[in-house]
């Protein structure tokens, strides 16, 4: 009996010990979330303060010129950086920072999925699908129309190199003016894999002068993006805003276009655009050809030489193209052909659209290709 008492006297003894530690935790925390209260209504409060401040004596011209330099150089310094940094990383002394991509698009377009090599290293993959790169919004005295020449590239975890979206020789200027300020893209040459890793958008564009020491530096930077990334890209610098539009196809494959004239011809003076697009973007038309009065330039297999021919479709979703003629303004018009491709994962196919406006058929060829990280 005197040990059940001893024992039972222990238990009523520790039962409020472990009662009072739980009650000082619980304190403890209650504590710390008061204080963090209080911290984040200060910070509040401060910004406020800080706000209010401003509001009442808001900067001169002269300080918001000089806060505006400040942001350009920071951001110019940060390209110098970027590359600074890639070099490290990256080039190991051997790759150049100008260095494009190898990997072709329609990489594994001949691939049997069937077999164990493939079946188990190729996926669809989530992906960058770059819609436009504007111009716009020129400040600092600089005028309509441009003549535009430089880079915009985009680089992601594949190979870290170079994927240009824009290129453009000094001797080989894009004229924009401000009803059309939409850079003519070229690339990207193969799908863009997006990732919760920084990938990024390198952009270096020049406005041409009268002679190459009048050349002005338009627009600079590099900007990041990875998986999630909604918002457009933009930059202001000290002239212009550059502009990308973008968005993420989600589980997508790669679509490698080629069109012909089927049957018939193409009729001269039409002007108008061969657009992309997918299921589940189809409000979304991505320009791959501007049509202009002139005849349709193509290769030594008749195929129309496209501005550009890569484009990421949902693994379960459709390839859309379209023919769009322009009105008499120049405006877009109406759609006067398209047609609707289900997704693949490898090989290619060839589908036939008619232009009934323009008494002709189109040939469409797509070569399907998964990724491989």
């Amino acid at each position: 009996m005197e040990v059940m008492d001893v024992g039972i006297g222990m238990e009523r003894r520790k039962r409020p010990r472990k009662a009072s530690g739980k009650a000082a935790e619980a304190e403890a925390a209650a504590a710390a979330a008061a204080e963090a209260a209080r911290a984040a209504a200060e910070e509040e409060a401060a910004g406020w303060e800080e706000f209010e401040k401003r509001m009442a004596n808001p900067p001169t011209a002269e300080e918001l010129r000089a806060s505006e330099e400040s942001w350009e150089k920071f951001c110019s310094e940060s390209w110098e950086r970027f590359r600074d940094r890639w070099i490290d990383v990256w080039s190991h002394g051997m790759i150049p920072f100008d260095a494009v991509t190898q990997i072709p698009c329609m990489r594994f377009t001949d691939a049997d999925l069937r077999h164990p090599d493939f079946r188990n290293i190729l996926y669809p993959e989530d992906t960058l699908q770059i819609v436009s790169v504007q111009v716009k919004d020129l400040t600092g005295g600089l005028q309509w129309p441009l003549d535009v020449y430089g880079v915009v590239a985009v680089r992601d975890g594949v190979d870290r190199l170079r994927n240009v979206v824009f290129s453009r020789e000094r001797d080989d200027c894009q004229s924009i003016n401000e009803q059309d300020s939409y850079l003519t893209l070229t690339g990207p040459s193969r799908g863009v894999v997006m990732s919760h890793d920084n990938s990024h958008l390198e952009v270096m564009l020049k406005v041409k002068g009268t002679t190459e020491s009048e050349d002005k530096d338009l627009n600079k930077f590099v900007d990041s993006y990875r998986l999630g990334c909604f918002l457009p890209i933009e930059y202001t610098s000290k002239l212009c805003t550059v502009e990308m539009q973008y968005y993420t196809a989600f589980r997508s494959v790669e679509a490698t276009i080629f069109v012909r004239v089927f049957k018939g011809r193409w009729p001269q003076g039409f002007r108008g655009v061969l657009t992309a697009s997918t299921l589940e973007k189809r409000d979304v038309q991505i320009s791959l050809l501007e049509l202009n009065d002139d005849e349709l330039s193509v290769d030594a297999d008749g195929f129309v030489k496209l501005s550009r021919g890569v484009i990421c479709v949902e693994k379960d979703g459709k390839l859309g193209l379209s023919i769009f003629q322009r009105g008499a303004g120049g405006e877009e018009g109406r759609a006067i052909a398209g047609i609707w491709i289900a997704a693949e994962d490898a090989g290619e196919a060839t589908h036939y659209m008619p232009v009934e406006a323009l008494d002709c058929w189109m040939e469409v060829t797509v070569a399907w290709s998964l990724f491989r990280l």
